[in-house]
């Protein structure tokens, strides 16, 4: 079956595919439609499905209580209700085509999780993930084959437990020249540094929180934007002022020290909201340290782990996080000489960056290119994932 799959699919010269990604509480899902021929593409749609109230509020449930409290009955109607939204989120993308473009030659299906992390005894930790949503429902709705289980088979192979856009990154960047940093600002940050002259990955990783503590402080602070569960635009941070003092105290945490490539869960921030000299400050200034603290983080993580500067650099946004106006400017005066740009300058929507890195690396590799381990390991499955046929 995998020969006559990869024999279909090599014949194909400009490849349709379908890409659905879970992204954070506020951007939902996001579905991705490219057509790919080797390392040329276009977008042909896009479009984000926003989860619904009962969806988002035991995803937030379950990303902030470490003990994983939820009724057997509440798991078992959210693993349904998101199958039926993967089918949803494709059919609102595919829908608003031609009808000669509304059947993809394949799909790639990152689900959301439960859990993901280190399992098994101390003296061999391995990693694990606990997805949610079935992929069959969406192979039988679009009667196309679905490639899924990204992470559980990066588990597999050794690996942390991430998606495998490395590829895809490589060949966005190709165009920009020089030294290519892409910053995904999300719930957490994570970032790729990229030297396009030697066509090579220079660091890939998590920086530390994202959004995930600002958010939290709204809550906090029972704003009038409490109901959104985040500071939209960056306009509550704005009216106040950064304590240094105070921010200076907050990067130091240990996890901020560890050497890459790392990983991080807004699990780990939970107590930074919590200390004394933070909870003290007034409301605005609180939202502003704290939007400060993730571009401080970001930056010193650069600095840290990317020593060769020069000119030929560029930071490119993309994630929620990017539509924040005030941590865009922090970000601006950290980085000061080196441009801080949005992915839409390269013609890539805000929120689709990852998922066109997966896609691009998907279609590589179904085109018969080999696609190296990102983990450094030896695997033990087929690289990308789990095919599931309508």
């Amino acid at each position: 079956m995998k020969k006559t799959m990869a024999g279909f699919f090599r014949k194909i010269r400009k490849r349709r595919i379908l890409i659905i990604s879970a992204g954070g509480l506020q951007g939902g899902l996001q579905c991705l439609y490219i057509a790919a021929a080797n390392d040329a593409w276009e977008i042909i749609a896009h479009s984000s499905v926003p989860y619904p109230q009962k969806i988002a509020r035991l995803l937030e449930q379950i990303s902030t209580n470490s003990s994983l409290q939820i009724e057997f009955a509440d798991l078992a109607w959210l693993d349904y209700k998101l199958s039926l939204l993967f089918s949803e989120c494709a059919r609102t993308t595919l829908t608003q085509l031609p009808t000669s473009l509304r059947v993809p030659h394949c799909a790639v299906l990152n689900k959301p999780f439960l859990w993901k992390g280190p399992t098994g005894e101390v003296q061999e930790p391995t990693n694990w993930d606990l997805p949610l949503g079935d992929a069959q429902h969406l192979a039988s709705t679009l009667c196309i084959p679905v490639v899924t289980d990204l992470i559980r088979h990066h588990c597999i192979a050794g690996g942390q437990g991430i998606p495998p856009v490395n590829y895809g990154s490589l060949r966005i960047a190709a165009s920009c020249g020089g030294i290519v940093v892409f910053l995904n600002i999300g719930l957490v940050s994570r970032m790729t540094i990229v030297d396009t002259g030697r066509d090579e990955i220079l660091t890939d990783s998590d920086t530390g929180p994202g959004t995930c503590c600002i958010n939290a402080v709204i809550k906090q602070c029972g704003s009038a934007d409490e109901n959104e569960g985040f500071d939209r635009d960056g306009s509550l941070a704005a009216q106040g002022s950064v304590d240094g003092d105070c921010l200076k105290k907050l990067s130091e945490n240990p996890w901020f020290l560890k050497p890459a490539p790392k990983q991080a869960s807004t699990r780990l921030f939970n107590d930074l909201v919590k200390l004394p000299q933070f909870t003290m400050l007034a409301e605005a200034d609180r939202l502003a340290t704290i939007t400060a603290l993730t571009a401080r983080t970001i930056y010193d993580f650069y600095r840290r782990e990317f020593q060769q500067l020069s000119s030929g650099q560029t930071v490119f946004l993309s994630g929620g996080g990017s539509h924040n106006q005030t941590l865009l400017q922090y970000l601006k005066t950290f980085f000061d000489t080196i441009p801080v740009k949005s992915v839409e300058e390269l013609g890539i929507p805000v929120d689709m960056r990852i998922p066109l890195a997966l896609g691009l690396t998907v279609n590589a590799y179904v085109g018969g290119t080999a696609i190296p381990w990102e983990s450094g390991d030896n695997p033990k499955v087929q690289p990308l994932g789990k095919w599931v046929w309508p």
